[in-house]
């Protein structure tokens, strides 16, 4: 017993110790496996120096009215490209330059962006164009990736709040915008709620010139088309047409709203619409065909996505657990629109966006749980229970959410990004607003794994992926000289009249055309610049100091600004972008006389 009494505590020693080596190998186990997944996860977004990320990711620039431009999958940021506001970096929106007067002349000079839509050729991305909708002074861009610029801003009519952008598959035929908040629709002032409209636009893809409108009860959110052209679908939110809170949650259902483009083409055809803000507008009750189907479906929805095979839409509860999807053959066909619904999968709390990976799978964010939930559409359609496969906690509250070429008719299913509406603890604090959280997913097998996260600046809503071997040989770095531009050795200043000046220069690595040149208080001078480099990446700035006037001459391009000589005295204009040993050398003198100084030189 004694030699019990005595070895007990050496025997209870050893097993808790052992228990604890037990644990600490545990943990160690644990956390080396924690180490190889971070490792592994480091490895897939890698993208080692000098070689291309797979693809670029356009993400909405929410308030600052711009598109940021990511690599994917490093998650680099590229570019920001300025839409809706000045931008001095690049030369845009500078008082005096065209691109400030199609600024000025659609709106404020700030914007909200939210929606970027690629356009299409035979259902896939085709390079060619970029559009993106100002929210806030119901306004669309369409942003040339030739030159990654800002190519036409233009107006929607009518209708307040540009909010959904969509285009037409399969081949752009047309850009689609929503005009989400009720108002009268001839912007008269009125204050007659029974009067409000709201509606979607009809843009040629070209011009932006509004081609025709179609009235829907209630708020339009986001919108989506067909396949084959045929169909443009809404979310249709305030079916109530109420002014407060309470009062637009009133309902149990609201609506998909689905229009027949065809239908609405042939009622304009006919002369069946009214003229508004210079628009024809097809109010869909007073036409000969219908136009127009309300697919009822639970309160609120906010996402509206089309599937790669063209055969479902669906609808995002938000205020429900349920993605509603409704079998777009059958719109027409039913006599009552609900048989149309296909499945109403319950997914979790606060669906509000699905995307698709093209191996028939859909993914939804979950604002409220926080989650990216993958399930499988046709499980889900035949009533199989066991539709959802998988569910990734995301950092926090997702809105948008986007599969790689997710929109088209081939999505790549191998990455996916989730927007995230709040990142605490993400990052260290910079104040009462902290960036915005994107995290990108690797979806290409059964389970989802948690690849990367990186800030942008507030707040994108949505974003649209294209292959960077698609887009690559679409950019032009060099450009073939125009018929304004200037040729080497024919820099000049010119008198246009009595008090107008144009004055022309050439610039290339260490000088510009001219290295002075002498206007008179109160003139109007213009400036023209062209880069005659040759060699991609070259690009030259003109800034002009005292006049607050800053462009970008990008190789083979020429850019000219206009202003009026009102300081007098010596103003140094020099190079922006560092473009050779003898960059800081790159100078020249506006010389701004007075009227004194004239008389002295008659």
């Amino acid at each position: 017993m004694s030699n019990v009494r005595v070895h007990r505590p050496f025997l209870s020693a050893v097993v808790i110790a052992a228990a604890f080596a037990a644990i600490g190998s545990l943990s160690a186990c644990r956390g080396s496996h924690q180490q190889d997944a971070n490792a592994d996860a480091a490895r897939s977004v890698y993208v080692p120096v000098g070689k291309w990320d797979k693809y670029y990711a356009f993400l909405s620039g929410g308030q600052a009215g711009t598109v940021l431009v990511y690599g994917i999958p490093s998650g680099r940021l590229i570019r920001s490209i300025p839409v809706f506001e000045p931008r001095a970096q690049y030369g845009y929106a500078i008082p005096g330059t065209k691109t400030y007067e199609m600024l000025k002349a659609s709106g404020p000079l700030w914007g909200d962006s939210h929606h970027p839509a690629l356009s299409e050729t035979n259902g896939d991305y085709d390079g060619r164009w970029l559009y993106i909708n100002d929210k806030a002074n119901t306004r669309v861009a369409r942003i040339d990736l030739k030159r990654f610029e800002t190519a036409a801003i233009a107006t929607i009519p009518n209708f307040q709040a540009a909010h959904g952008t969509s285009v037409v598959p399969p081949d752009t035929k047309y850009v689609i915008v929503n005009g989400e908040f009720l108002a009268e629709p001839d912007k008269s002032h009125g204050v007659d709620v029974a009067a409000y409209k709201a509606g979607m636009a009809f843009l040629d893809p070209i011009t932006l010139q509004t081609r025709f409108e179609v009235l829907v009860p209630g708020n339009c959110d986001i919108n989506d088309a067909s396949k084959d052209g045929r169909w443009a679908f809404s979310t249709d939110y305030d079916t109530e047409k109420g002014l407060s809170v309470e009062d637009m949650i009133r309902n149990d259902e609201d609506a998909i709203a689905a229009i027949d483009i065809p239908a609405a083409e042939e009622a304009i055809s006919k002369g069946e619409f009214t003229s508004m803000g210079g628009t024809k507008v097809i109010d869909p009750t007073r036409t000969t065909k219908k136009v127009l189907y309300m697919i009822p479906v639970p309160k609120n929805p906010h996402g509206c996505d089309v599937s790669p095979d063209g055969k479902y839409v669906a609808a995002s509860g938000k205020l429900s657990p349920t993605v509603t999807l409704i079998d777009i053959s059958k719109i027409d066909k039913v006599k009552n629109l609900r048989d149309a619904i296909a499945a109403q999968p319950e997914v979790g709390m606060g669906p509000l966006h699905t995307t698709w990976d093209g191996r028939g799978n859909a993914y939804t964010s979950l604002f409220i749980d926080s989650q990216i939930v993958k399930w499988n559409v046709a499980r889900a359609v035949a009533g199989d229970p066991n539709y959802v496969i998988d569910r990734m906690d995301v950092h926090y509250n997702p809105g948008h959410t986007y599969a790689a070429l997710g929109r088209t008719r081939h999505p790549s299913g191998d990455y996916l990004l989730a927007l995230n509406k709040l990142s605490k603890d993400m990052f260290i604090p910079v104040g009462p607003s902290m960036p915005e959280s994107q995290e990108l997913i690797d979806i290409s097998g059964d389970k989802m794994r948690m690849l990367l996260d990186f800030p942008a600046e507030p707040e994108p809503h949505d974003a649209a992926f294209i292959r960077v071997s698609d887009l690559a040989p679409k950019v032009a770095q060099v450009e073939q000289p125009g018929p304004d531009a200037i040729a080497e050795g024919k820099s000049r200043i010119e008198q246009v009249g009595p008090h107008e000046y144009h004055v022309y220069m050439t610039v290339i690595r260490s000088k510009f055309g001219l290295d002075a040149f002498t206007v008179h208080q109160g003139d109007k001078v213009t400036i023209t610049l062209s880069n005659i480099e040759t060699v991609k990446d070259m690009t030259h700035g003109f800034a002009l100091e005292d006049y607050g006037i800053n462009l970008a001459i990008d190789p083979g391009q020429t850019r000219e600004v206009t202003f009026i000589a009102d300081k007098p005295g010596t103003h140094w204009y020099y190079c922006t972008w560092f473009c050779s040993a003898l960059h800081l050398e790159m100078r020249g003198r506006m010389l701004v006389e007075t009227a004194g100084q004239q008389e002295a030189h008659r």
